[in-house]
């Protein structure tokens, strides 16, 4: 099966949040976020790019579960980063680290993430997740402003 990465227009956002809710995932899609998915007939995989305090985060990744360890999820967010012109932030279980690094994620302090950002980082440890704060930086981004 033939997959492809895009972003779907905000028209057709109820079909990720199907797929999330499909597999239980904790986020919901808005008609503001830039909703990726992975599809081929239907969405294997999904995440969304919201804008929050005027920053751009990385959240709600998921991949169907029997289409885990095929690549999908670096296929999806490969596209994802590929389209970014500034920086990324992304809250990463502790688990997955290597996973994001592997992406050319780095892990930064909670302290150095925008007031927003920190703001949500903060209530996701209240809750007990056990999340890294992480960036990424499009080593494109750095030629193109620097040549």
């Amino acid at each position: 099966m033939k997959v492809v990465a895009q972003v779907l227009p905000a028209l057709q956002t109820p079909l990720v949040n199907k797929f999330y809710q499909a597999h239980k995932a904790r986020g919901k899609a808005t008609r503001q976020d830039e909703n990726w998915v992975l599809k081929g007939t239907e969405i294997v995989a999904a995440c969304r790019v919201q804008r929050i305090a005027g920053h751009h985060f990385l959240s709600t990744v998921l991949v169907a579960p029997e289409q885990r360890g095929k690549g999908c999820a670096r296929a999806l967010l490969d596209a994802v980063l590929a389209a970014q012109s500034s920086v990324l932030y992304t809250f990463a279980y502790r688990h997955l680290r290597a996973f994001y690094e592997g992406l050319g994620f780095v892990m930064i302090e909670p302290v150095a993430l925008p007031q927003g950002l920190a703001e949500k980082y903060h209530i996701y440890v209240a809750q007990g997740r056990q999340i890294q704060a992480m960036q990424y930086i499009n080593p494109d981004q750095n030629r193109l402003c620097c040549e």
